[in-house]
């Protein structure tokens, strides 16, 4: 995923209307090299100063119950066009003598590579109106922010001028980390058996089945803007099931209910000793241990301007719960 994944902000660019525009260059950097053209743009709202978009989810339990939500996500722009100066300040701030020279930094003596005078700004010196600017946080991927003050430039807005017009343009692998951020696993509920009657309890030699009721089985959240999305698929990798006085062990699924005549399990732990000498936890009648069932989900993600999957790091997902373990003692009796 790179950068990109790790920069969790939406790039929400506003593009130029067509018309009034002058320089062709972008603020702060060389560009004399052709930059990479940006990618298509959509049209989705921009709200509360940022992009809006739809999360949604779906997917099923172990036990059947469906997992579906729909919610919406603000992120903020990464770049956008800004009211900068009026046509007069703007030429007196770079003009031949003017406010930069006057402070020591010279464009017009080639100290900078000056790619950010619009060209043609003396013809506005004493028109009325705003230039409107490209404007980039400043976290945003440098490659990005090259690219879009490359391909937005200066526009010079009369009062009778419509503003640029607001339009989006999104990275899909921003989308993916949005969906990612919004997968909600549901942590389910540790069973087991040998369950003793009125304890609960399993038994010390014994092997004990562990499933996790209710648990999710495959989860699938998608981000989108109109004409845009990234998604998330998630499946089970495997699960782990640990306790103090048992050897981990690692399990394919979340494990097989216990049921009378049932052949066998695809998830069981022994216990090698009693939890005799253990405290009494909160809410707890006999001393117990913690037993962890700790299940690792491996996820990709794929969008609608590429189908390849690309992996995504492993959500880890732990539940837990309090087990007493107890020993059955032999009574031998004699005639």
């Amino acid at each position: 995923m790179g950068a990109a994944l790790a920069w969790a902000l939406a790039l929400a660019v506003v593009s130029a209307a067509p018309a009034m525009s002058v320089s062709q260059s972008s603020p702060g950097w060389d560009d004399g090299d052709s930059p990479t053209p940006p990618p298509a743009v959509v049209s989705p709202v921009a709200v509360g100063g940022g992009l809006e978009v739809v999360v949604t989810q779906d997917g099923s339990t172990s036990s059947g119950r469906e997992l579906t939500s729909t919610s919406t996500v603000r992120v903020p722009p990464a770049c956008w066009y800004g009211r900068g100066l009026t046509g007069a300040q703007y030429f007196e701030t770079w003009r031949p003598g003017g406010l930069v020279e006057q402070g020591g930094w010279s464009p017009s003596a080639d100290q900078y590579v000056d790619p950010t005078l619009h060209a043609g700004y003396e013809a506005y010196a004493a028109v009325e109106g705003h230039w409107f600017e490209a404007t980039c946080r400043a976290d945003a991927p440098l490659e990005y922010r090259q690219r879009y003050y490359a391909s937005h430039p200066g526009l010079f807005v009369e009062p009778s001028d419509p503003v640029p017009a607001q339009e989006v343009e999104v990275d899909p692998a921003v989308l993916a980390q949005v969906a990612r951020d919004a997968m909600d696993l549901p942590e389910g509920t540790i069973r087991w058996n040998p369950s003793l009657v009125g304890s609960g309890a399993t038994v010390v030699g014994m092997d004990t089945w562990v499933w996790v009721e209710d648990a999710p089985t495959a989860v699938r959240v998608r981000a989108e803007i109109p004409g845009t999305w990234a998604q998330v698929d998630a499946v089970l990798a495997g699960m782990e099931v640990s306790a103090p006085g048992a050897d981990p062990v690692r399990c394919e699924d979340t494990g097989t209910p216990w049921a009378e005549g049932a052949s066998g399990t695809t998830c069981a732990i022994t216990f090698l000793r009693s939890t005799a000498g253990e405290r009494v936890e909160d809410g707890q009648s006999l001393p117990t241990v913690t037993l962890s069932a700790t299940a690792t989900w491996a996820a990709s993600w794929t969008s609608s301007l590429d189908a390849t999957a690309t992996p995504l790091t492993n959500q880890i997902v732990v539940t837990t719960a309090q087990i007493a373990v107890a020993e059955i003692q032999a009574l031998v009796t004699r005639d």
